[in-house]
């Protein structure tokens, strides 16, 4: 499966310092907003997508955030819709459940189209999206983006939801507009719990959040429906193969063209093997280069790439091993790889590219930011590799390298079992390393929790992303460089590094802390500066090793049961958190062959 997962509880490009705080505003652009028949106008046909979905652990309380079937995928559009989702190039919000958004403010207006209905019968209003919000507020994690600064959510009628802010900066609204809607006629009990220990001033790990959690996750309302409320429901859910047709009073059911959806069961593996026999259209699964290679002669076989806002890099666990704290050593590191090689391996040609400056930013990002600024660049040079450790009081000898303390450097390097791009990339890195004299061995660990391994800092060297795909802000890169698995705390120390004072060597100390918040909550001019400074900071001191930026690539085939797959206005937006295609179904904009 993929080796990304939602972090914030839940890639001309974007500017530097994104959307201002002030107010913005959408209207719809989708047209319509029921169907007036079950089966959408002319809708016909297939479309068949491929998900490593499990029914044997999988439930339907879309309450929980994990283990439920379908809504961590992109095909969740489908069937349980957002307020909006973001466009990606212009940084815009594009309603769905939603007529229209406006931030004025400190205060976010959620104005709902009328006539939306959940497969139970009831109304689609604004207490389900009130409620939502109160149930994502309290159990979001303290320090989340946006759900710290959100004081209320109201129903002011039965359209209306007005959302009230601390205060307002780039992207305090988008997690109250990204949440999933959820029903009140299923989960208004907790609903109204949850507004109720949110005004009392409870937060997540207090006692009345634990409490409500075990009710909630008591419940998996296996044997009732799932209730829904998007173009589609469901309807047959086998062991390999899930079946959604149109939902009559569904958002966008008049649009979208395709009678049924279907969703096989299949990892990346499967997938390759489903795309062979153009048994499925279209695939969001992470194919290494081996794989792409083989489904390359596909007849109908088109791959759909975005230039990605995160890549595949290395944390060092500078609480584990001191000498990573000096910029030199991890300098060194950075010398040492083919950065080329390893991205090469590990998602093949088109699948990844190498940033145009390392400063922590991708390049939409980084576009235009720099240009006066002398920034080292990180090209294979074993020699300056050499040199740099040398400095740093390390000295190689017939078995190694040995470290200031006269002891073998010795390290491991983790990936993620089942993630093929963080496999390929952490044996690569390991070889690389050991090819150049450190002695440095590989291995994965389990898929089901190494979130918990890097934030409690039981590694050596982790292969991790960084920039930030699950944040699509500047912010967000800075918020994964340096306090992403970095809580610096006795029980979740992760990376063990330092943000407070940070040296460097033409800024002399900064306060990356401070930095951070004048990035995300400054004005339009401190945010510049703030970003410029931080990107700096990034090519001096290396807080991750950047490897390589990922190229999106999802895969389509065209001419068997689509006519074609093109993702529109939505080329930039990521295939796993906006994903371009659901989107253009629901436009309309795909259609059967």
């Amino acid at each position: 499966m993929t080796s990304q997962r939602f972090e914030i509880s839940r890639r001309n490009l974007m500017q530097a310092v994104g959307l201002g705080a002030g107010a913005v505003a959408t209207t719809s652009v989708l047209g319509a907003c029921q169907a007036d028949s079950g089966e959408g106008e002319g809708a016909s046909g297939k479309f068949v997508y491929v998900y490593p979905f499990d029914i044997s652990v999988e439930h339907y309380n879309a309450a929980l955030n994990t283990g439920v079937l379908l809504t961590a995928a992109p095909v969740a559009e489908l069937f349980i819709p957002r307020s909006a989702i973001l466009n990606w190039d212009t940084q815009e919000w594009v309603p769905q459940l939603a007529e229209s958004v406006t931030l004025d403010g400190t205060t976010l207006t959620i104005k709902l189209r009328s006539g939306i209905k959940w497969t139970d019968g009831t109304d689609v209003l604004a207490k389900d999206v009130a409620g939502t919000i109160y149930l994502q507020k309290l159990n979001a994690a303290q320090g989340t983006i946006g759900w710290d600064q959100l004081v209320s959510a109201t129903a002011d009628d039965d359209t209306t939801v007005t959302v009230t802010y601390t205060e307002a900066f780039t992207g305090v609204e988008h997690g109250a507009l990204k949440a999933q809607v959820l029903p009140y006629s299923r989960y208004g009990a907790w609903m109204d719990e949850a507004q109720g220990l949110v005004e009392a001033g409870e937060v997540q790990g207090g006692p009345g959040q634990v409490a409500l959690s075990e009710k909630i996750a008591a419940e998996d309302f296996l044997d009732e429906d799932f209730i829904s409320c998007g173009a589609y429901k469901f309807e047959q859910i086998g062991e390999t193969v899930i079946t959604m047709s149109v939902h009559e009073d569904g958002l966008f059911a008049d649009q979208v063209k395709f009678e049924t959806v279907e969703v096989q069961k299949g990892d990346n593996a499967a997938s390759v093997q489903f795309l062979l026999s153009s048994a499925v259209d279209y695939s969001t699964q992470v194919l290494g280069a081996t794989d792409r290679s083989t489904i390359a002669g596909v007849e109908g076989l088109k791959e759909i790439s975005t230039p990605g806002y995160d890549g595949v890099g290395l944390m060092l666990n500078e609480g584990r091993f001191p000498e990573f704290a000096d910029p030199k050593v991890r300098k060194a590191f950075m010398y040492v790889f083919d950065t080329e090689v390893i991205g090469e391996i590990a998602k093949g040609n088109g699948g990844y590219y190498v940033p145009s400056t390392y400063t922590g930013l991708p390049d939409p990002h980084a576009e235009g930011l720099f240009d006066d600024v002398e920034l080292e660049f990180y090209a294979t040079d074993h020699a300056k590799a050499e040199s740099l450790l040398t400095e740093a009081g390390w000295a190689k000898e017939s078995d190694g390298w040995h470290k200031p303390d006269g002891e073998l450097a010795e390290y491991k390097i983790i990936g993620v079992e089942g993630w093929t791009d963080f496999s390929l990339t952490g044996e690569q890195a390991a070889s690389q390393l050991t090819e150049f004299g450190l002695a440095v061995s590989y291995e994965n660990v389990p898929a089901d929790n190494p979130w918990g391994i890097w934030g409690a800092g039981d590694f050596d060297i982790a292969v991790r992303q960084w920039a930030n795909p699950f944040v699509p802000y500047v912010y967000g890169s800075w918020q994964m460089a340096w306090f992403t698995d970095n809580s610096q705390t006795a029980d979740a120390p992760g990376m063990g590094l330092a943000t407070a004072e940070v040296e460097t060597t033409s800024l002399g100390t900064v306060n990356v802390d401070e930095l951070y918040l004048a990035s995300q909550k400054g004005t339009e001019e401190e945010q510049a500066e703030a970003n410029k400074t931080l990107g700096i900071v990034f090519n001096e001191t290396l807080p991750r090793l950047p490897l390589f930026l990922n190229q999106r690539v999802s895969y389509a085939i065209e001419g068997e049961r689509v006519k074609a797959i093109e993702a529109g206005d939505y080329e930039l937006n990521d295939i796993y958190f906006d994903n371009p295609i659901m989107v253009r179904i629901l436009e309309g904009g795909i259609e059967p062959a």
